[in-house]
């Protein structure tokens, strides 16, 4: 059972009680559905939990997975108050993943979460964030806004570091909100291909841009498999990178 409610700023308060069903995923969107098509997205999502209480049946999990889907590109910041190592792990995950603030509290420390999302959110300080799952072998890359060349060169560094232990590695590039790439950073991505034409495996755009699926149509000579995916096809993109030989 899940009961939910939204506070004058936008923050939808969320305090499941019992194992999760699918109606209760149904009237969770039921609530924020009319808040985001008003204001186009919740300021935070405050998940307040002292213990995770699982998922009633099947249809209970897929309902909360779909949910994310739907609605984790409309949240800006993720507050998760609860002592359940399950939730707890949650922000360390999902920061990969969506592109909210995450912060975890201890339990019953919901006052200062909520303070947290009802505060001013900073704007981000690099357009290009990133992060490394080496169980797999895989890299994900985001980017909000424009490319400069000193950001890009801060990334090529940490992908180079990876590839200096293991190589070759796939990558998830989300690319559907950059807004253009500086000169520098172009001529330093072609420099860093042409030495490492054998480094990876897989790489998937992700991205609704006519332009991010064309780049996929032009011939490629290199080793690396290359293919496109629309935004709401990102599930299906780390899929294809994990699959094996």
């Amino acid at each position: 059972m899940i009961t939910s409610r939204i506070t004058e700023s936008g923050v939808l308060i969320v305090q499941p009680s019992g194992p999760l069903t699918k109606d209760d995923f149904e009237s969770l969107s039921g609530n924020a559905n009319p808040w985001i098509e008003a204001h186009g997205s919740l300021k935070g999502l405050l998940i307040d939990a002292p213990e995770f209480p699982g998922w009633k049946d099947f249809a209970g999990l897929q309902s909360h997975l779909r949910f994310v889907r739907d609605h984790h590109k409309h949240v800006e910041r993720l507050a998760v108050a609860s002592d359940s190592s399950f939730l707890s792990a949650l922000p360390v995950v999902a920061r990969h993943f969506v592109k909210a603030e995450i912060r975890r509290y201890e339990a019953g420390d919901t006052e200062a979460a909520l303070n947290w999302l009802e505060s001013p959110r900073a704007e981000p300080k690099h357009a290009i964030r990133h992060a490394w799952f080496p169980n797999e072998k895989l890299m994900w890359m985001a980017v909000d806004g424009k490319i400069t060349t000193a950001e890009y060169k801060e990334f090529l560094a940490r992908v180079e570091t990876i590839l200096a232990e293991t190589s070759p590695i796939s990558m998830l590039v989300d690319i559907d909100d950059m807004e253009g790439v500086e000169p520098g950073a172009m001529l330093a991505d072609l420099k860093f291909g042409l030495t490492h034409l054998k480094s990876f495996r897989r790489m998937a755009l992700v991205g609704d841009e006519k332009w991010i699926h064309g780049l996929t149509k032009i011939p490629n000579p290199f080793p690396v498999e290359i293919k496109a995916f629309d935004e709401d096809e990102e599930s299906s993109a780390w899929e294809w990178l994990q699959e094996r030989d």
